[in-house]
């Protein structure tokens, strides 16, 4: 079982606030201040006022969670321990893209300001132009954040710290300036009549449109890990980066409407300029207004990317810790302490996004699954008051409870809805995007979860649990018994002889009992071996129509940890209908033995072949035989180079470590590896091997070096697989096939 890992706490009050902060202020404030303004009217600022509203309910329950639960994962961890795995699941999932989809939509706006920038001041750039600009520029400022994500946490906040305050600046000065502007024009309210030109419609569209600029201090709760005295200062900078970021939404909308002198309605000017309405506005009553907003735009959208890159990638870590994703997720850097292969797969994503997708409506979509998380947040703050309140300490409590999350239930299920109207493939992708991750939930997480609670379980208690011997011939049980004896003494607990009747599908099973007294000299055989042997074996007949079923059954019905059974020459044949051992590696939760005996007697030395990046698992297995049988083992690794030697030595050490003990210890380079090791194998008197990828590619139960020793090798063969290898395989072949690439 691997060690918990946790991320470091080294962010004060300051910095969490001006995370959430730097989340808010960007493109939500800058690009779409002025779409939304086409929409809604002077009711811009109804908008925003309507939507800081609904938001403060969901920001109360995440204040009171992140100040009781403070681990990192925010949302999708409360709804994971309450609500059904799959909202758990779900949650985290559209979480990840909902911040990586935003990310991408800051790294466009960033580049579509620096490419005006470059364009009025007359620079080039490999003679870009354009939205070719545009997309280079947003890949380059991607790939810093992720830099700077990768520095750790003290790196990040500091960012954070520094944008925010000139982002803040430097809107203060837009505001002062258009509050001077209007000081000095009497009739500045007739900008705002009629106030709803286009009902409460448009305010419904447009909130929902601009929600993304008020979902940042669900960031935050990404830091709880690393967030010092987060019981309290998790819900200390919620609550201030609100109080920031609200009052300079209002002023912005107030202002930018107000301090126009046009001859077309103010808010139709700011809509026909789109995102780059505010820059318009600027131009007309702030001194150096485009320069200031360009720099104002710039700084708000990389503070808005550093901290959708910060979140995204505190998402897929959780993810990872919790099996949800492929381990890669989990993995912590050794030196800075972040979630480096988390991070770079959300940038991977994130960039993807942005040179390949058509932002406006796959932002939508970011909208509407930001509201959907929202609102399992708040059915998750019910449950978690309700179930666990008196067990869990509270740095923070919602207040009028059940009545705020409530209204933000209702709320945010609204406007989610409402935003079919503004954008139905928004709606599309959210639920193409939905169904992908119900895929990957039942194709992945669900096992992978199963397999990870087992293995925890069988290291707590490993006398517990026991190793199942399926026995089908009397020539093979002693030979079974004695490895699964053997495997047994190394877990310190038993073994289960399991002889299954084949019952055809024209016969009731109860035929089976006509059949009992063929199995009692498999058993007597398994019991005297047992006896000798020192181990206690306990004998089991399952009459059943599937003799794979029957034997995951009794896996799964007991605590099992070892289901061994033997090979034939059956198994290699390339049929459509799948072998039993073929279907045991694939199905069962626990290791898998399939035994190949070649004249076993005494096992006087053991032959462990291990490839680069090998699992140590199986190591752990030889280990325990060798000393059961009191036999040599030696670890063999062929590589194809010289530069490959360090690599496996390295490997070879790592071995050594986990077994705690010298064993041999043999590396060799030659370019026919499978001719290597069948040659090596031919010394010894038992190889353990693991299945190849490529029974994984193309069905088949072994590859060819499994294939060769068994069949050409004059030593007993025992494949081994672990259920993790099927869970991860997927990825570990697409990282493989990278590798070889480069």
């Amino acid at each position: 079982m691997s060690n918990e890992v946790e991320l470091s706490r080294e962010m004060g009050v300051t910095s969490a606030t001006m995370i959430g902060v730097g989340a808010m202020i960007g493109a939500g404030i800058f690009v779409l201040t002025g779409i939304a303004a086409g929409t809604a009217g002077p009711g811009l600022m109804m908008v925003f006022l309507l939507n800081g509203i609904v938001t403060t309910f969901t920001a109360m329950a995440y204040a009171e969670l992140g100040s009781a639960i403070p681990e990192a994962g925010g949302g999708y961890l409360w709804i994971k321990h309450s609500l059904p795995s799959i909202n758990g699941f779900l949650s985290g999932w559209m979480s990840w893209f909902a911040h990586a989809v935003a990310g991408s939509l800051y790294a466009l706006g960033f580049g579509a300001y620096f490419g005006l920038l470059m364009e009025t001041y007359h620079f080039s750039i490999f003679g870009l132009s354009g939205l070719l600009l545009n997309k280079f520029l947003a890949v380059v400022i991607a790939i810093v954040f992720i830099y700077i994500n990768f520095r750790g946490a003290s790196e990040t906040g500091s960012i954070a710290n520094v944008i925010g305050f000139i982002k803040i600046a430097i809107l203060a000065v837009f505001i002062f300036s258009g509050l001077y502007s209007m000081y000095y024009k009497p009739d500045w309210f007739s900008n705002f009549n009629p106030f709803l030109p286009n009902g409460f419609g448009g305010v419904f569209m447009a909130m929902g449109l601009t929600f993304i600029a008020f979902e940042g201090y669900e960031v935050i709760a990404q830091t709880a890990e690393e967030v010092k005295d987060p019981k309290k200062n998790i819900p200390r900078a919620i609550f201030y980066s609100l109080i920031i970021v609200i009052p300079i939404y209002l002023l912005v909308a107030l202002v930018s409407i107000g301090a126009l002198t046009t001859d077309i309605p103010a808010w139709q000017f700011l809509g026909q300029h789109k995102e780059l309405g505010l820059i318009e506005a600027a131009k007309q009553f702030m001194p150096f207004g485009t320069f200031l907003l360009l720099i104002a735009g710039l700084v708000s959208t990389m503070s808005a990317l550093n901290a959708t890159t910060f979140s995204s990638t505190r998402v897929s870590f959780a993810m990872g810790r919790d099996f949800n994703l492929p381990s890669i997720f989990s993995k912590i850097h050794p030196v800075n302490r972040t979630p480096y292969s988390a991070l770079f797969i959300s940038g991977a994503l994130i960039i993807l996004m942005a040179v390949s997708i058509p932002i406006e409506d796959v932002a939508a979509a970011a909208d509407i699954m930001f509201l959907l998380l929202f609102v399992q947040v708040n059915i998750a703050v019910i449950v978690i008051r309700k179930k666990f309140g008196k067990e869990i300490e509270y740095g923070y409590k919602t207040p009028f409870f059940p009545i705020i999350p409530i209204l933000g239930i209702i709320s945010q299920l609204f406007l989610a809805l409402y935003m079919f109207n503004y954008s139905r493939i928004g709606w599309y992708v959210t639920v193409l995007w939905i169904a992908i991750g119900f895929i990957i939930y039942f194709g992945y997480s669900v096992k992978k979860e199963k397999i990870e609670k087992g293995k925890i379980a069988r290291y707590i208690s490993p006398g517990d649990y026991r190793t199942v011997v399926s026995l089908s011939h009397l020539s093979s049980v002693k030979p079974l018994i004695t490895l699964g004896a053997g495997l047994a003494r190394g877990q310190g607990n038993e073994v289960v002889a399991l002889h299954v009747i084949a019952i055809p599908q024209q016969a009731f099973l109860e035929t089976g009992d006509q059949f009992i007294k063929e199995s009692q000299p498999i058993f007597d055989t398994a019991m005297s071996t047992g006896k000798e042997l020192g181990v206690t074996v306990h004998n089991k007949n399952v009459a059943s129509h599937d003799v794979s079923e029957a034997i995951l059954d009794v896996a799964r019905s007991g605590k099992c940890n070892m289901i061994l059974l033997g090979g034939s020459e059956k198994v290699f044949r390339g049929k459509i209908k799948q072998s039993v051992p073929q279907i045991l590696m694939r199905s069962a939760d626990c290791d898998v033995g399939v035994f190949f005996p070649q004249d076993f007697k005494d096992v006087k030395s053991i032959l462990v072949p291990l490839g680069l990046g090998e699992h140590s698992h199986r190591i752990k297995i030889a280990s325990n035989l060798a000393d059961f049988f009191k036999a040599k083992m030696t670890i063999f690794t062929v590589v194809r180079d010289e530069g490959s030697v360090p690599l496996a030595k390295n490997m070879h050490d790592e071995a050594m470590k986990i077994l705690d003990k010298v064993v041999d210890s043999e590396i060799k380079v030659a370019a026919a590896i499978d001719e290597v090791i069948l040659q090596k194998s031919n010394d010894y008197d038992l190889c353990i091997i693991g299945p190849s990828t490529e029974w994984i590619l193309h069905d088949m139960l072994f590859g060819s070096l499994p294939d060769k020793i068994i069949k050409e090798s004059n030593c007993s063969v025992l494949i081994i697989k672990h259920p993790e290898q099927h869970t991860e395989s997927w990825v570990g072949m697409i990282v493989d096939k990278i590798k070889k690439s480069l």
